[in-house]
Parts: C-alpha cells; structure tokens; sequence
C-alpha cells in the first residue's frame, strides 16, 4: 500500500513457504519489479515490530531474505545492500528502543 495506507498493490513474489502470508514488511519501492525492505511488522502472524530493535528486525529481514526470497519476479533487498547513491527514505535515525519507528533529520547524522 502507498504511505496513507491506500491503494494496494499486488506484487508477485517467489518466497519460501516457511514465510507465510502472514508476514508484513514496510517497503519502498526503487523500480516496477524492485523494493528495499526497510522495516518488518509482523512474521508468520507475530507482531515482531513491538519486540525488536530496528537493528534486531534489520537483521531478521537480511536473514529472512538470504534465506527464502528468490528474485526471480520481484527483487526484496536490505537497506544496506540497497544500491549506492540511492536516496531510499531521505534520512532517518533510529535508537534501540523495540517498537520504536525511525525519526527523520534533515542531514545525515554525521554532517552539520
């Protein structure tokens, strides 16, 4: 679904069975067939989001996608394999609180 929660859009994904459709990512698209993963919500019918760190859930989603994502219709990748120079979500910052969603700043954590 888009940012406000509208219009659904299928997508065609080749994942192994033991991830269910039950299993709730937060994406951004890149291109038609080409998304970065950029949170995980709920795993096989479990709201992981409340539990997790950003990192922790990080972390699951390389996992989960290393393990039972096959691109052959639809590409998933992690933010940090997401391709260089790639301005994914503008710039977020987030703290090792579970549950707690990124914060946006204006520059990079790192530059004035």
């Amino acid at each position: 679904m888009d940012s406000k929660g509208e219009k659904p859009e299928k997508l065609a994904l080749v994942m192994d069975e033991r991830v269910c459709c039950d299993t709730i990512f937060r994406a951004v698209r890149l291109a038609p067939k080409q998304y970065v993963v950029y949170d995980l919500l709920v795993l096989n019918g479990t709201r992981v989001h409340d539990v997790l760190t950003f990192s922790q859930r990080q972390q699951r989603i390389a996992e989960l996608l290393e393990l039972f994502h096959h691109p052959d219709l639809v590409a998933l990748t992690t933010i940090e394999d997401a391709p260089i120079g790639c301005h994914v979500r503008g710039y977020e910052q987030y703290d090792d609180v579970p549950g707690s969603i990124g914060v946006f700043v204006e520059h990079l954590p790192d530059t004035k």
